[in-house]
């Protein structure tokens, strides 16, 4: 995966000298191979490397045929393992689907441990706008999470990030694999907003016992425990929440069947509502008539979205909201649950939300001549489709004939 780093990369090639502390590792694919060359995985870890990630799958007509030999001989030799797909993005944007299934097909089971969550390697744009880009790349991303339960690792290298995806900040939860071959003890400055680097790609061309032939050498961050770690894959974000907060038992009862894939993550329900987990969202948990609304509207694949915050009250007394990517649901037991959303929910937070003098929601958004309006304890909101702006009305009346069907824009 190193060639083409080095190919648009303008910095330096020259091996750099990475903290001794840091496990270091390989990653290989068939070019390791050339001529039938095998690798020897036992001298590989002799030489002082803790880990291999190798090459699986490049978009969806090519398996690695040394991928299942080289992560059986790698496990073998007692090194944590990992697996890579060299992104081929293309539109329509579901081809990511398409990819992303291919790869999970060809890599099989991730949660175990000793293995390294899934890697996207990203360095090259089929063409894509950076817009179309990074929905590419986060439909990928959020396949293989909703998949697997883990948060994928991304592959990138600076000159592509900053040209060729408009410097994204996108994906700063992501763990970043960070190709830089800069000869000196760290990566330096990072990115797309990522705060730290999980591996370090250092160099494209070590020589390492075992391999013939040159190979990209890493580092990881920054000590044998962190890799022991990132290799577990066993670990169950939403049990494992549900299982380190005993009120959560209370709020939301008891699990009612198995978690599983959901909208760009993973969800479970339970008796009185269920909980969300994405790598960007983290663990969300819902329950009660919020849950339930959230529910009858799609859930994570309705136009609300992914979950962002728990329950929490609203600034309107006995209140209670929830936020999402597309909206917000209030909820008070003498009104009942409603969701406010698009333009009229900007103007809403504007005028100070629930604490404003339009008090609490009393409907879902409804069709009105020239657009759309939400009614509110003391007033209403009024989105005209042709000006794009939202206006106020003091009215106590509420609203007849709300239904909860259409999307807002």
């Amino acid at each position: 995966m190193a060639i083409t780093a080095l190919a648009l990369s303008t910095t330096a090639t020259a091996a750099a000298s990475p903290n001794p502390a840091w496990p270091k590792g390989v990653d290989v694919s068939s070019w390791q191979h050339q001529n039938g060359a095998a690798i020897d995985w036992n001298a590989v870890k002799a030489a002082g490397n803790q880990f291999a990630v190798i090459k699986a799958t490049e978009g969806t007509n090519y398996t690695n045929p040394q991928f299942a030999s080289d992560k059986a001989g790698a496990q073998a030799a007692g090194l944590t393992i990992g697996a890579y797909h060299y992104a081929r993005p293309a539109l329509p944007i579901s081809t990511a689907v398409d990819q992303a299934n291919y790869f999970l097909a060809a890599v099989g089971n991730t949660n175990t441990i000793g293995q390294l969550a899934p890697v996207l390697d990203l360095e090259t744009t089929g063409g894509l706008s950076p817009t179309d880009l990074t929905k590419w790349t986060q439909t990928f991303l959020r396949t293989v999470e909703g998949a697997t339960g883990r948060t994928p690792i991304l592959y990138t290298f600076r000159s592509f990030w900053t040209d060729k995806i408009a410097n994204t900040q996108a994906f700063a939860k992501y763990p970043l694999w960070f190709a830089i071959y800069n000869n000196n003890a760290n990566p330096g400055p990072l990115p797309g907003g990522w705060p730290n680097w999980l591996i370090w790609q250092y160099d494209s061309g070590g020589a390492v016992s075992g391999i013939n032939g040159r190979v990209d050498v890493n580092a990881f961050c920054c000590s044998a425990a962190d890799l022991s770690a990132s290799a577990n894959g066993t670990i169950d974000q939403i049990a494992a929440r549900y299982a380190a907060e005993p009120l959560l038992h209370i709020s939301l009862g008891a699990p009612t069947r198995g978690e599983g894939p959901a909208g760009g993550g993973r969800w479970q329900p339970y008796a009185n509502g269920l909980m969300f987990w994405s790598a960007e969202t983290g663990t969300r948990a819902l329950f009660g008539p919020i849950a339930q609304k959230y529910l009858a509207w799609g859930g994570s694949n309705g136009s609300l979205g992914r979950p962002l915050e728990d329950i929490s009250w609203t600034t309107a007394p006995d209140g209670l909201s929830a936020v999402f990517e597309g909206g917000r649901i209030y909820w008070h037991p003498a009104l009942g649950a409603f969701i406010v959303h698009g333009e009229i929910l900007k103007k809403y937070l504007a005028d100070g939300g629930s604490g404003s003098w339009l008090g609490l929601p009393v409907s879902d958004e409804y069709d009105v001549p020239g657009g759309r309006e939400s009614a509110f304890q003391h007033g209403k909101l009024t989105w005209n489709s042709t000006t794009n702006q939202v206006a106020e009305s003091h009215d106590t009346a509420p609203a007849s004939g709300a239904v909860a069907a259409v999307v807002a824009p």
